[in-house]
């Protein structure tokens, strides 16, 4: 019987099917991979808005921006009441960078002085104006006032920086119901300068005579700490025996 050859291949039938196999997945891959760049939106880009939608956006800022009016012109506007509020509710950092002078404390022996007008300056004068005048209606004089204050009780002076102002007050006759913001974040020193300027700057501790002591960075260690409100403050005031 002649010898039957047999037949070999040069891939087998496994490494076929393992072919068509891994070619499959391939292919469903390359599918899916194309279906995500299609389908997929660029991240990170700008889209402009039309009128419309620009006005929208505004107008729910200002929605939730509660306080606030949006003028024609694009600038903003708050009421001054609301503004002082959301000082004493949100807080504000003050920065001090007082002017020091070196006076004479002991032979030998030197001290900073706290600079009271550089402090007035910089957080006072806006509502209470450079002069102490104050703005009708908005915030009141302190010029020919404070010492009224003084004369009435010092401490409640020092309580007024420390704890701020908050209700309705009569001031020469005029009628004010504001706030006025804590500047409890001040130094006792800071604290102490400040009151001594504005008594001194108007002619109101003239006007007191031997009455005025200045004040000490003490007498405002003596009243921090107490816990008090804006509105025990207010409620201070009218124990006072003002005019």
């Amino acid at each position: 019987m002649p010898d039957q050859s047999t037949r070999q291949y040069i891939v087998s039938q496994d490494a076929v099917r393992r072919g068509f196999l891994l070619g499959g997945i391939g292919m469903v891959a390359v599918i899916l991979a194309l279906l995500i760049l299609i389908t997929s939106r660029p991240q990170g880009q700008l889209q402009a808005l039309d009128d419309g939608q620009h006005q929208a956006l505004l107008a729910e800022a200002e929605a939730r921006l509660s306080g606030f009016e949006l003028l024609d012109d694009g600038a903003a506007r708050i009421d001054i009441e609301h503004a002082m509020r959301l000082v004493v509710e949100r807080g504000v950092e003050f920065s001090i960078a007082a002017p020091t002078a070196a006076v004479p404390d002991a032979p030998g022996a030197m001290v900073a002085e706290v600079d009271g007008a550089a402090i007035y300056t910089a957080q006072c004068a806006a509502c209470h104006q450079a002069g102490g005048a104050g703005i009708p209606s908005a915030f009141p004089p302190l010029a020919g006032h404070v010492g009224d204050l003084y004369a009435a009780d010092p401490a409640y002076l020092v309580d007024v920086l420390l704890y701020g102002l908050q209700g309705q007050i009569t001031v020469a006759g005029v009628s004010y119901n504001g706030l006025m913001p804590a500047f409890g974040q001040l130094g006792d020193p800071e604290i102490a300068a400040v009151l001594n300027h504005v008594l001194t700057a108007w002619g109101d501790a003239d006007e007191l005579g031997d009455a005025f002591v200045p004040f000490t960075p003490d007498d405002v260690a003596e009243q921090r700490g107490l816990g008090l409100t804006a509105s025990d403050v207010l409620q201070a005031r009218g124990e006072l025996d003002l005019d």
